[in-house]
């Protein structure tokens, strides 16, 4: 019986030109991602960096030296740590809200409704315009004779106008209707991959639909939901129109801060040692809630 040819001794070896077309699409795909990386994100990076450490910007000194007491008057200096507790505390307030608010709608346009894209489409229509117009209708609405105001005293729940504006109140409505739709997206894209098998089983095994839920449903979406809390935590620190907008001098955020910083004193070096610290705090809490998802995936 004659023997069958050994598939690594007759296979032809590779050319140069099959290399080259094997590296040819990994490269093109992987340039544009990396251009716009290093160009808007490592190289802004390194700037605020670097200005962080002088003592001085050099084209207004040119004896300026390197320190660290930038640093020092950020984590020192009240009007800092407390900007950036006070970021903190709307943000999470906001995060916790836009969940609460986004988690049921998800859950309807992909488990219930028949035409949940086309749903969705509509929903996230509006958003499509200017966030300047929808954040500035928002002092419409929260105004001391605006609808929510108006609204409340009609039903008897207020006998004087609530002061909504220009309060961490506004602040924090502001932010849920900006940055609910990055907390439905990946909710509706994990509730899409749920398994009906499961949730067939689970109901044939005696549960009723909200121990399904709770048991089947909330677990198989844990990483939707955090990379909706990622997204909408970040967008909430990062948010300038909001507190500029709907908050007052009591409550400005920390990037309104980390702006005026800039472009009212002109302190670049404390500005950018600032926007280091915030980058940095924002990098680990995204790392843990991330690894918090994957330890609930494993779970």
């Amino acid at each position: 019986m004659q023997d069958s040819p050994d598939p690594k001794k007759t296979a032809r070896p590779l050319s140069l030109r099959d290399r080259l077309d094997a590296w040819t699409v990994p490269i093109l795909t992987i340039c544009p991602a990396a251009i716009l990386l290093i160009l808007f994100f490592l190289i802004p990076m390194f700037v605020a960096l670097r200005y962080s450490l002088m003592s001085s910007m050099p084209f207004f000194d040119p004896n300026f030296h390197y320190t660290l007491d930038n640093y020092l008057r950020v984590l020192v200096e009240p009007i800092y740590r407390n900007a950036f507790i006070r970021t903190g505390l709307y943000a999470a307030t906001a995060t916790l809200i836009s969940l609460l608010i986004s988690y049921p709608v998800a859950y309807y346009l992909s488990r219930i409704a028949r035409r949940g894209s086309l749903l969705l489409l509509a929903l996230l229509i509006p958003f499509w315009t200017s966030i300047i117009l929808r954040v500035f209708a928002w002092k419409i609405i929260l105004g001391s004779s605006g609808i929510l105001n108006w609204v409340l005293m009609s039903i008897g729940l207020t006998d004087a106008p609530v002061r909504f504006l220009y309060s961490g109140t506004g602040i924090v409505f502001g932010l849920v209707y900006t940055y609910t739709p990055y907390m439905i997206l990946p909710l509706y894209a994990s509730l899409g991959k749920v398994p009906n098998r499961l949730l067939e089983a689970s109901e044939d095994l005696g549960a009723n639909k909200l121990q399904t839920l709770i048991r089947i449903t909330l677990p198989l979406t844990s990483s939707g939901t955090v990379s909706g809390v990622v997204l909408v935590l970040l967008a909430c620190f990062g948010d300038v129109l909001s507190s500029q907008l709907l908050g007052g001098a009591n409550t400005l955020m920390i990037s309104s801060v980390i702006f005026e910083t800039f472009m009212g004193g002109a302190n670049w070096t404390t500005g950018s040692a600032l926007s280091v610290v915030v980058f940095l705090a924002l990098l680990m809490l995204a790392a843990i809630l991330a690894r918090l998802g994957k330890e609930a995936d494993y779970a």
